[in-house]
């Protein structure tokens, strides 16, 4: 030995951390070494080295043999400290990785934060460990963080280490442990670690003269409990390991007290009340490749006794509950490595198995569905897929169910509550009757009939539940016009009156939404109808900014002509720029008599003083309503007389033939860069101003940087493929992605939309592909809309992803009715299985019933 270390490797790697640490960068390291070499020593022993009180130390042992077979195990230890008190980014509202994430990438010392030293001890030993760099949680050190890592391997293995933990080369030190030789071990311990030595049997020498040892002493049922214990995803107590082996405890105990001298040099905690390990994780590795025949045998022993305690569990209510116990915690991970079918893991999502028991098994139930999805998401990611199965996609929508299920219980049993809050449960009939309305107008376009039985479904919810919703009024009132739309006129017009009253629910200090009055009146019968919009008007005309809040009213969906006419005569008593604003939006809708004193009044309103006191007057939404009704000489004098939007001026010459006074007024007017680029692409792409596309696309090529072009493509896709043409546009959407791929998406999305027909699918998987480079979910709502042209692979593995992920807080709710939820998300469900997807979807969404049951049954 030299000093506490056995060989001269592990005291010049401790030395080597000493010198790293002391150095203060880089920010990573990597230890590295043939398994046994004792890197987990140098590397424990180096953080209890570090007495400083200014440092913060955290350190993990990942792997089988220390409770942490999974990422999420590891990480779930790293979240929980010691960090010190009033840490942002706490792990129960932000989730554990997004939670490590934040706070190690803004761990930068300041007042008084002390440097924070993150240790990861095998992280090769995790059964799940993510290849993709984008998922780790250390990629990013903050200036006062630092992160040391210890893998099995040679240099090699840890540079793909590095890559796989997101470390740039730059920022990432390499130190490696020589491997020892038996004369370095001391005596007294030398058989028993001879198989960490260069010299020795290795561990896999360790374990086959361990077998024929036990096989000779006619150790009756060995193989079955190494295997089973080769097996484990954690070390097990003699209970439990009898129970995985349907034996008696005493029987157990025997056997690891008749061998107990034969097996300690590769298990450790056969002493009674301790749990039972391999000493490490090459030894339970090597046991398992040595005994494949038995290894495979205990695994699908053990995977049946946890199908058994699942079925048990949900085969009643009232099941005897028990002890949580190890199975409890890991049935569902065995049967998914037993290779179980999808039928035998759907009952992990069954509210009876999955409804926790404590806050700990909260956490074991929220781990396990996030494994399971895996497996159960794995036909959603074939990349060649010609058809998915629509009960892939069911299956995949029943568990996020669940995840979102055990989310809502999360958040509503805070730390310190000894019980979960009730109401978190109470928007969960809304949420679900969105949904079905979602699935139900996709299927609209292929089968009337399914979209009959989808939306009746749906409409039961809202018939049963829908007068007692207490949740906000502006969503709850969406969903009711949503099932006043679906339901007969009788019934139409009872949910249209619940829809106003949950828009009243705003009314305490908040604006009400009176857009869903005059949507809401289109349903109820005429007196009634007349009342109501009335009533609206008269509030719009009592408020603030009552220009603006009839502009609401007109811009409703299901405005008719009645009720168009009556804003207009509303608009018409208002002082000039209120009636200006008010008008803009109605131009469009009024008949020929009424829109030509509107839009006179409107014209008026621009040439007019404004009173300081007055609403003010929106310049660029009047003149862009006004524009399409004025000619060559109301443009002049506009231009004359008061300062109308320049572009919008210019871009009507354009449409009146006159190229040449619309690039006068763009060059004279509109300066230069997006201000001039924007209406010379617009009036280039008119039937007037073909003379100007040249310019236009010079404006275009000068602006700087790309994602100004990206924008301006994005805003008007159709006249950049006019003008530009699609590759050049598709080309300049593709360069826009800068410091966000928010542009690049949304640019690309639109250009999808306005491109031809056939060119629509090699576009849309652009935008797809652009969403997969980016680490923000913002693009998801336009990259959605482009489902009809994503090839059936893409569309798939997006759901995937996406479904209850795509949002920071994820409730039962999200998961069906908001950011990567169902509802959002039915276009993609349409694309990938068509009517049996919806269908078999529309037929798992009633589970989030269950759950709500579950939850007000205490």
């Amino acid at each position: 030995m030299v000093g506490r270390f056995f060989g001269k490797g592990q005291s010049k790697a401790f030395e080597a951390l000493r010198s790293w640490h002391e150095a203060g960068r880089p920010a990573a390291c990597i230890v590295h070494g043939p398994p046994g070499a004792g890197k987990s020593t140098v590397v424990d022993r180096f953080f209890r080295s570090i007495a400083s009180p200014g440092t913060l130390k955290l350190v993990v042992h990942a792997g089988r043999v220390h409770g942490a077979a999974f990422e999420e195990e590891a990480l779930a230890q790293l979240s929980a400290g010691p960090w010190p008190e009033g840490t942002p980014y706490d792990a129960h509202h932000f989730g554990v990785r997004t939670s490590l994430v934040n706070r190690i990438i803004n761990w930068d010392g300041e007042d008084g934060e002390p440097q924070l030293l993150v240790g990861l001890i095998a992280p090769d030993a995790c059964v799940d460990w993510p290849d993709d760099p984008g998922r780790s949680v250390l990629d990013e050190p903050g200036p006062a963080a630092r992160v040391l890592v210890a893998v099995s391997g040679a240099r090699c293995v840890a540079e793909q280490w590095a890559e796989r933990l997101g470390f740039g080369p730059e920022h990432v030190a390499y130190i490696p442990v020589d491997g020892l030789r038996l004369e370095e071990i001391d005596p007294q311990l030398r058989e028993r670690l001879a198989w960490v030595a260069v010299d020795g049997p290795g561990p896999r020498g360790q374990v086959e003269a361990l077998a024929i040892s036990l096989r000779e002493g006619g150790a009756a049922r060995s193989d079955m409990l190494m295997a089973t214990l080769a097996c484990a995803f954690a070390p097990l107590d003699a209970t439990e390991l009898a129970q995985l082996l349907g034996a008696r405890v005493a029987e157990v105990t025997g056997w690891l007290d008749a061998y107990r001298d034969a097996v300690d040099a590769v298990l450790e905690g056969c002493e009674e009340g301790r749990r039972i390990r391999f000493r490490h994780e090459a030894l339970r590795a090597a046991w398992a490749q040595a005994n494949r025949e038995h290894v495979a045998l205990a695994e699908r022993r053990v995977a049946e006794a946890g199908r058994e305690l699942v079925r048990a569990w949900t085969s009643a209510d009232t099941a005897e509950r028990g002890a949580v116990t190890y199975l409890r915690r890991y049935a569902g991970d065995h049967l998914a490595t037993a290779g179980a079918p999808h039928a035998d893991l759907l009952p992990l999502c069954d509210p009876r198995w999955a409804w926790p028991c404590s806050r700990d098994d909260l956490a074991a139930r929220r781990a396990e569905l996030a494994r399971v999805r895996r497996v159960l998401e794995a036909p959603l990611n074939v990349s060649d897929a010609l058809e998915i199965p629509s009960e892939a996609v069911s299956s995949v929508v029943r568990l996020a169910i669940a995840q979102g299920a055990l989310s809502t219980l999360h958040y509503a049993w805070p730390p310190q509550a000894d019980q979960p809050d009730e109401g978190a449960w109470h928007d969960t009939e809304r949420a679900l009757a969105v949904a079905l309305f979602a699935l139900a107008e996709r299927a609209e376009r292929a089968s009337p009939s399914l979209r009959e039985g989808i939306t009746g479904r749906a409409c039961d919810i809202v018939r049963r539940t829908g007068a007692a919703w207490r949740g906000d009024g502006g969503e709850d009132g969406r969903a009711l016009l949503a099932a006043a739309r679906a339901a007969s006129r009788d019934e139409a017009a009872t949910f249209a009156r619940w829809a106003v009253s949950a828009t009243r629910r705003k009314e305490n200090g908040h604006e009400i939404d009176l857009a869903r009055w005059v949507t809401a009146a289109s349903f109820s019968p005429p007196p009634e109808a007349e009342m109501l919009l009335q009533q609206a008007i008269e509030r719009a005309l009592s408020s603030a900014r009552p220009g603006g809040a009839l502009a609401q009213l007109a811009a409703a969906e299901g405005l008719g002509p009645d009720q168009a006419l009556a804003l207009f005569h509303a608009a018409m008593s208002l002082p000039p720029t209120s009636r200006a604003n008010a008008l803009a939006p109605l131009l469009p809708r009024l008949a020929n008599e009424e829109r030509a004193r509107a839009v006179s009044a409107s014209f008026d309103a621009i040439l007019v003083d404004h009173d300081e006191d007055a609403e003010r007057h929106d310049t660029d939404a009047c003149t862009a309503a006004l524009l399409p009704f004025l000619g060559a000489a109301e443009l002049r004098r506009l231009l004359d007389e008061a300062l109308p939007t320049p572009g919008a001026v210019a871009v009507r010459f354009a449409e009146l033939g006159a190229p040449g006074c619309a690039l006068d007024v763009i060059t004279e007017r509109c300066g230069g860069g997006i201000f001039a680029a924007r209406p010379l692409l617009r009036a280039a792409a008119t039937e007037g101003g073909r003379s100007l596309v040249e310019a236009a696309r010079k404006g275009v090529a000068a602006l700087d940087p790309a994602w100004v072009a990206a924008g301006l493509v994005r805003d008007h896709a159709a006249e950049a493929i006019q003008v530009l043409g699609l590759d050049a546009a598709v080309d300049i959407a593709e360069r826009g992605g800068g410091g966000s791929e928010y542009t690049r998406i949304t640019a690309l999305v639109a250009l999808c939309r306005a491109a031809p027909e056939p060119s629509r699918p090699e576009v849309a998987a652009r935008a797809v592909a652009a969403y997969h480079d980016d680490r923000d979910t913002d693009g998801l709502e336009s990259v959605v809309s482009c489902a009809p042209w994503m090839s059936v692979p893409d569309a798939a593995r997006l759901f995937a992803m996406s479904l209850g992920e795509a949002t920071d807080r994820v409730t039962l709710v999200s998961t069906l009715s908001r950011w990567g939820g169902v509802e959002q998300l039915a276009p993609l469900i349409a694309r990938i299985g068509g009517d049996d997807a919806l269908a078999a979807v529309a037929d798992v969404l009633s589970d989030a019933l269950r759950w709500s049951s579950r939850a007000r049954a205490g």
